[in-house]
């Protein structure tokens, strides 16, 4: 009895270990979820967040190419705020606009990144390619009948461990904001969902951040969830209209148990 739980108590962590090797290096880029919603729009946008700094390989790119973009949404965290080179982002973001628009808003580590490395972020912003839109509390066309915006919080907001009164944000965030169009929000953290109904009554948005809560376990869910609480979004479409994609990519801690990297498809 003894040596059968002394086989659980070691086999069982090893596997594990092993598994989630298997999905970080073997099908990184490689889960492709796919979203069909109902805005009659006729666009077909892929979603990538927490890329955290890295490029794609030759097989991700043909991929990628294979389900037919036409436009990608990157919502937050394309860079690592403490890794000053930003060259791999740069090479992942041309890599996609060598395919279709890229509609790019600002995570936690971008925000980071602007004011730590002040002149490597203008020289990244100047080096982006034409098609690359930065939505940082901004909005553009998209497509004929659609208007797409990026939400930038404060860097307080991403504090550790506080929990964020938002009752009181201003929410005059975007201007002249056009009427009759689809809006579609790109917003890097899922936790502020009623402060984004305030700010703009989207027709869908789209955030990333918590990893899909690293681990995920059947009938439970994200291990790892966010500091308000397992009751709040952390990988999914909840209300019909907020999507959390679990990332493509990671960082300092390279843990993904029954939780792969994503790359969402959604279909408008």
């Amino acid at each position: 009895m003894i040596m059968k739980i002394y086989y659980l108590l070691t086999i069982i962590p090893a596997l594990l270990m092993v598994y989630t090797a298997y999905e970080i290096f073997e099908f990184r880029f490689r889960k492709y979820v796919h979203y069909k919603l109902d805005l009659g729009l006729g666009i077909r946008a892929c979603l990538i967040t927490d890329l955290h700094n890295k490029s794609f390989t030759k097989r991700d790119l043909r991929l990628l190419a294979a389900e037919k973009p036409d436009c990608f949404f990157m919502a937050g965290d394309l860079l690592i705020s403490k890794e000053k080179d930003y060259k791999r982002g740069l090479e992942a973001v041309r890599q996609l606009c060598a395919l279709a628009p890229v509609y790019f808003s600002l995570g936690n580590h971008e925000l980071k990144y602007r004011k730590y490395y002040s002149d490597q972020w203008e020289a990244f912003i100047k080096a982006l390619p034409g098609n690359c839109y930065v939505l940082d509390n901004s909005h553009r066309k998209l497509g004929e009948g659609a208007e797409i915006f990026g939400i930038s919080l404060r860097l307080e907001h991403y504090k550790k461990g506080k929990l964020y009164d938002m009752s009181k944000e201003d929410t005059d965030v975007f201007k002249d904001i056009p009427a009759g169009k689809k809006k579609i929000l790109l917003a890097h953290d899922p936790d502020f969902y009623e402060y984004y109904d305030r700010v703009l009554d989207a027709d869908l948005i789209v955030s990333g951040h918590l990893h899909g809560g690293f681990v995920r376990l059947p009938f439970i869910g994200g291990l790892v969830f966010s500091r308000y609480g397992v009751k709040h979004r952390v990988k999914g479409i909840y209300a019909g209209k907020h999507l959390v994609s679990s990332g493509a990519g990671e960082h300092l801690m390279p843990l993904r148990v029954f939780n792969r990297c994503e790359i969402d498809i959604i279909d408008l």
